[in-house]
């Protein structure tokens, strides 16, 4: 099973799709239109705040 999610090129609007355990861990997603040079990506800075957020979000859902 597949942990992507779909998000929208700020640049393009094309779809990307990301893996959020990835994306915190410093991993870059580029844009897949061919015409797009964007990538999404988390500075280093912001990783452990997006951690932190992210496990927060998990035991969120686990308690519905």
């Amino acid at each position: 099973m597949s942990n992507n999610t779909i998000i929208n090129c700020p640049v393009c609007q094309s779809p990307i799709a990301i893996e959020p355990k990835l994306l915190m861990s410093g991993f870059k997603f580029k844009c897949g239109n061919h015409k797009c040079d964007a990538s999404i990506s988390i500075s280093s800075d912001s990783q452990q705040v997006a951690k932190n957020a992210f496990g927060k979000f998990e035991k969120m859902k686990k308690e519905l």
